[in-house]
């Protein structure tokens, strides 16, 4: 399968204690228990948007095909959205870019590892995708452990740079397919 598969239908991905999904309107009563927390943007790049303050707005436009994903995290246990990851900003079929947030209240207990590990397994094995990457404030460490965990590498650290609307010194995360299978059969062993 390729990209352009996807466009239409965004697949379901599940994990032992996860499912990751397209958002639905019913979704929008468990975003609005931690969309709107101060403390998920301190290293966001950005203040909460519109959108973030008011999820219900998500689906008050309508959604044109795109190759690109926006999942909702699930938590099975209790049947709650309890974060989002967006693969994003794809270049050529070839590269694009992975974000995630988690509620404060579901965060230190690997969900959000689980649901990465899933996305990118997703994006290696079903996706003519060669590369992830991502920036991450070097202040955000629970987010680049995060990323570490899940096999990607540190590639660079940008000095007072700008990420998203917030001037900061950031990391560069990124994994090549490459690195996937290696990470892949190293954790297998």
């Amino acid at each position: 399968m390729s990209l352009k598969d996807y466009t239409d239908e965004k697949p379901k991905m599940e994990t032992k204690r996860l499912l990751l999904r397209t958002l639905i309107p019913e979704d929008v009563e468990d975003l609005k228990e931690w969309l709107s927390i101060p403390s998920l943007y301190q290293y966001w790049g950005k203040r909460p948007g519109k959108t973030d303050l008011n999820p219900e707005l998500l689906f008050q436009k309508n959604e044109r095909p795109t190759k690109s994903f926006h999942w909702g995290i699930v938590h099975k246990e209790d049947d709650k959205v309890i974060g989002e990851m967006w693969v994003y900003l794809i270049e050529n079929d070839r590269m694009a870019k992975v974000a995630f947030r988690l509620s404060p209240s579901y965060q230190g207990n690997g969900y959000m590892t689980e649901a990465l590990q899933e996305g990118v397994r997703f994006c290696f094995e079903k996706t003519e995708l060669q590369r992830l990457w991502t920036d991450v404030h070097v202040m955000n460490v629970a987010s680049y452990k995060t990323l570490e965990k899940a096999g990607f590498q540190r590639e660079g650290h940008i000095r007072d740079g700008k990420m998203v609307n917030t001037y900061c010194d950031y990391y560069i995360y990124g994994m090549l397919k490459a690195d996937y299978i290696a990470f892949t059969q190293k954790h297998i062993e």
